[in-house]
């Protein structure tokens, strides 16, 4: 009766089903363990927000000049901050040239191109 193939695929099948059924129950307490602290996150949160004063007003007293600058010349103001168009421009320049010093973008000059070079 043991060495049946049958009871031996009714063993595999039961511990199959087991093995399906641990990971299950496994799977469902860590959803709750996680929704659990999701939760706490939450009313965390709640409180912490309910605990804080119901607002505080903005000192627009030191950003007060700039504002005013801005208003009398727009044009100006914008020109304080320095571009870095300039220093992109120097950038591209160098990796151009370093990226056309490389050999691969060098083609192969004929005798005829490099003795009208040096001349």
């Amino acid at each position: 009766m043991f060495d049946s193939i049958i009871f031996r695929l009714i063993v595999l099948a039961v511990l199959i089903a087991y093995l399906r059924f641990s990971m299950e129950k496994r799977l469902r307490a860590d959803e709750a363990r996680w929704l659990a602290r999701e939760r706490e996150k939450e009313e965390a949160n709640r409180k912490a927000w309910k605990s804080l004063p119901p607002g505080a007003g903005f000192d627009v007293a030191a950003v007060m000049p700039q504002i005013q600058r801005l208003r009398r010349d727009h044009l100006a103001a914008l020109n304080m901050r320095p571009h870095q168009a300039f220093y992109r421009r120097g950038l591209l320049a160098v990796v151009r040239q370093v990226v056309t010093g490389f050999s691969f973008f060098q083609r192969a000059r004929s005798e005829h191109e490099i003795q009208k070079h040096d001349a």
